[in-house]
């Protein structure tokens, strides 16, 4: 096995805290939104086969679970060796305090509250064999140190860029290191014919997501936002993907069943920005209580995580590392690569494809990633008279009357357009 990451000589003995009372608050905000969402006029007879799998955090089933943050991490691999990917990236504000309590300072709440359930003994976390991270913000390049005190942890570099001339070879090593990381910690070898029986998988998962996301953006009253986020999002829970694209399946069958009978006045958004990660839903309630439907999005944890397919030509295991780093690096839309122009160009496409009237973007508190973005992205949705709106928040629900207005006061101006 590969020489550790990071500075053996300074580990700690990380916290762990019995904390009953922030498990209550976590549970009392999953149930909060989970009452919201049952108000929804239409849902999709198996949606309580979702929300039960977010409910419980990890779906039973053979095999250790793997945690990983973010989309970038190449989960066929995870697959492949027999075990269970689960994103762990934490959505629950009621943890956002927990995570405060060791992590002070000027630090975005995803990455406390994240931690804040590594903190519980009995967290979701706690389940996994080892843990992957991208070095895709400051906060996940650091919070991998930090969480190497609790498991075996692989941070996966990435280029600064989006230039797969230049840093292809780099990006297709890492993929190859995190193979054998993965190999090491799970006692398991990797098979190029599991790899490829992974790749089939994942590959069917985009299709579904491309075709669920094009019948509601024909008809958006098929099929809420918040239940589209909710189905693609219990696909992270190391639930067997077989079984998810079976009852995924049949939510595709009702939408392109269902039949409105009238035309549908409401505007059309693309929305983009920061993750949006159960059962933090704030700015999807939002949109849809104001009168208006997503469409499309850029989110990373929405359509966007699952929509692009690995595309290879060889079947040869060097063939097939590449192929993982041209998926998860180069056609990547995170904004922690230096260019723009990717992510840009994906917006207006949305925009043009399904016939959006504006676009929205989340922007999360003290993540200067999606900060940085909005100035340019602002300044050329506006040559392109496309109208937007930056909404910038936090986990709390304090400033949600406050976002409620500024998001009124912009569909207005749609419908004035």
């Amino acid at each position: 096995m590969s020489q550790p990451q990071f500075d053996e000589r300074y580990r700690l003995d990380p916290p762990r805290v019995e904390d009953p009372g922030a498990r209550k608050r976590a549970r009392f905000v999953a149930e909060q939104q989970k009452q919201i969402l049952a108000g929804l006029a239409r849902r999709p007879a198996n949606i309580a086969w979702f929300q039960d799998l977010l409910d419980a955090g990890a779906a039973e089933g053979p095999g250790p679970l793997v945690g990983y943050f973010c989309n970038m991490i190449p989960v066929e691999l995870i697959y492949a060796l027999g075990a269970r990917p689960v994103r762990i990236d934490c959505g629950s504000p009621a943890l956002v305090a927990a995570g405060e309590e060791a992590l002070s300072g000027e630090i975005c709440p995803l990455a406390k509250a994240s931690f804040g359930a590594f903190m519980d003994p009995q967290g979701l976390p706690h389940q996994c064999a080892a843990l992957v991270l991208p070095a895709s913000c400051d906060a996940k390049r650091k919070l991998g140190e930090v969480l190497a005190d609790y498991k075996p942890v692989f941070t996966f570099n990435l280029p600064p860029e989006q230039d797969a001339g230049r840093y292809g070879a780099f990006a297709a090593a890492e993929v190859e290191r995190l193979g054998d990381f993965l190999a090491g910690a799970l006692g398991r070898k990797l098979s190029t014919g599991a790899l490829l029986e992974a790749i089939e998988l994942t590959r069917r998962r985009a299709m579904l997501v491309r075709e669920l996301q094009a019948a509601r953006a024909a008809e958006p009253a098929a099929l809420s936002v918040r239940d589209f986020f909710l189905v693609i999002q219990a696909s992270f829970t190391g639930v067997a993907l077989g079984q998810w694209l079976a009852e995924a399946g049949k939510v595709l069958a009702e939408v392109r069943a269902f039949k409105s009978g009238r035309k549908r006045l409401r505007p059309r958004l693309v929305l983009t920005g920061a993750p949006i990660v159960w059962p933090n839903y704030k700015v999807l309630n939002l949109i849809e209580e104001c009168g208006a439907d997503v469409v499309a999005d850029t989110v990373c944890t929405g359509a966007q995580s699952c929509f692009d397919p690995v595309v290879y030509e060889e079947k040869g295991r060097s063939a097939l590392m590449r192929a993982l780093a041209h998926r998860y690096v180069f056609a990547s839309a995170c904004p922690c690569f230096i260019s723009q122009g990717t992510r840009l160009s994906r917006v207006l496409d949305l925009v043009e494809e399904f016939k959006a009237d504006g676009v929205v973007s989340y922007g999360l508190r003290l993540c200067q990633l999606f900060d940085l973005e909005a100035y340019r992205l602002a300044r050329v949705l506006k040559q392109k008279k496309i109208p937007f709106a930056n909404l910038r928040t936090d986990y709390s629900l304090e400033d949600t009357e406050q976002l409620r207005v500024r998001l009124e006061a912009f569909l207005e101006t749609l419908g004035e357009g």
